[in-house]
């Protein structure tokens, strides 16, 4: 039987090569071991986030380029996107605050818009629509009006007062049907992006149960009164380090469990797979999904491109064999700054355009998301894959047609030699320092 190997690493991407399996029922040592009949958790997709600064950026860019850059994200030569975040009104990858509704008296919405959205967000939003149109939208809001919170500010955390649930539900719910007319459908809305962080920039707090009693009688009430009953409601939208404890008291609200359809994640705060699997097993209708993740420029330097994409491959990986079922990176691309941000809080991207020299900088963390996007369709199971050493990470699955995937990376100074095994068929294989393998067969 034939595989196709698809390596990467600092100097080539996605070098194509055929290897084949052989018959050896006596090989045990050095083993990479596949069962396809084990399956695991579906999976939902891969993508990243269209934020004001990814478009304002785009919008910059020569129409080759913005070509480029679009056929790169969604096209079928591409990492194939089609699992994605927007924001619901500002973020800090924003030009600024900017709310949909900024008059407290207007209860019944006729001042809302999205004038803001239009100049930048729905352009890009619909060009990544045209190349592929089965993209799934996740919203998540990081702060109400500054009017309807306590300390009168989109920024610097505060709360929503208890006054305005009914009246941001009801806002939340009017964005799903304005896009709808715009030809945009969102499929997940976040109860709140990071609500257990007070940030320079659009935030807003809430507990685990104020979290779960927003989403009960509130929003999920709300949007199944106006016929939205398939959109699942997303919450926790912050680190993996508290993803258990959030959970389960947010759980822990009466009708919260029914309301509720997925526990969304960051990874600013380190790997925590053991937290994931924990809520795998105590929640196993949920879905998990990441939701925001990047290379900070506060932690992380720019330029070591292997181990920034290593960060993100063994992220996704990790998150995956925990029962991850999607994956939504940070900005979609960003200018060669950083930005643009309206609090200055700049960040890597995958993608990043030199304005002045009309250039993309597609950065090696680009391509190792792509050795899952791009093999891995909706719909896939994760199968079991057993190693034999923690120097290799390694996920496999099984697409819907059945065809088998597996995902190796090696993040050593050393080169690897071991085989792939399927039931008593065998595969040798090299796995180089500081490379990523994807094998379909």
């Amino acid at each position: 039987m034939n595989i196709k190997c698809y390596k990467s690493n600092e100097q080539k991407q996605f070098e194509t090569s055929e290897l084949s399996f052989v018959g050896d029922d006596r090989a045990e040592m050095s083993l990479i071991k596949v069962y396809p009949k084990e399956t695991r958790q579906t999976i939902l997709g891969f993508g990243g986030a269209f934020t004001e600064a990814a478009a304002e950026t785009m919008k910059s860019m020569s129409a080759d380029k913005k070509e480029q850059f679009l056929q790169a994200c969604f096209g079928t030569e591409g990492n194939q996107y089609n699992f994605c975040r927007t924001h619901i009104q500002s973020c800090d990858f924003s030009l600024g605050n900017y709310a949909y509704v900024e008059d407290p008296e207007d209860k019944n919405l006729e001042t809302f818009t999205l004038e803001r959205d239009n100049q930048y967000l729905v352009p890009m939003i619909k060009d990544a629509l045209a190349i592929n149109p089965d993209i799934q939208l996740l919203a998540s809001p990081w702060s109400p009006p500054a009017f309807m919170k306590s300390n009168q500010d989109m920024n610097h955390g505060g709360v929503l007062k208890k006054e305005y649930y009914q009246m941001w539900a009801d806002m939340i719910v009017k964005y799903v049907e304005e896009y709808e007319k715009l030809g945009i459908a969102i499929h997940r809305i976040s109860v709140q992006n990071e609500p257990k962080a007070t940030q320079t920039w659009d935030s807003c707090l809430y507990t685990g149960e104020e979290e779960g009693i927003f989403a009960t009688e509130y929003l999920r009430k709300t949007l199944d009164a106006h016929g939205y009953s398939d959109i699942v409601i997303v919450i926790w939208d912050h680190n993996k380090d508290c993803i258990l404890e959030r959970a389960d008291e947010t759980f822990s609200v009466v009708g919260a469990n029914d309301s509720v359809g997925a526990i969304g994640f960051h990874w600013y705060t380190g790997d925590h797979f053991e937290a994931l699997d924990a809520v795998r097993t105590k929640y196993p209708d949920k879905e998990l999904i990441f939701t925001e993740g990047c290379v900070e420029y506060s932690r992380f330097k720019s330029n070591n491109q292997v181990k920034n994409a290593e960060m993100y491959l063994h992220d996704m990986i990790g998150n995956l064999n925990q029962g991850m079922n999607g994956y939504i990176d940070w900005n979609l691309v960003l200018n060669a700054q950083g930005g643009p941000n309206h609090v200055g809080n700049f960040c890597d991207a995958p993608i990043m355009y030199d304005k002045d020299n009309d250039q993309l900088d597609i950065k090696l963390s680009f391509h190792y998301i792509g050795h899952l996007s791009r093999f891995v369709k909706k719909g896939a199971k994760r199968i079991l894959v057993s190693r034999y050493t923690d120097q290799v990470d390694a996920v496999g699955f099984v697409n819907p047609d059945g065809e088998k995937v597996v995902v190796l990376m090696n993040r050593t100074e050393n080169d690897l030699k071991m085989q792939v095994c399927e039931e008593k068929n065998v595969c040798d294989i090299t796995l180089t320092a500081h490379s990523v393998i994807t094998l379909c067969w």
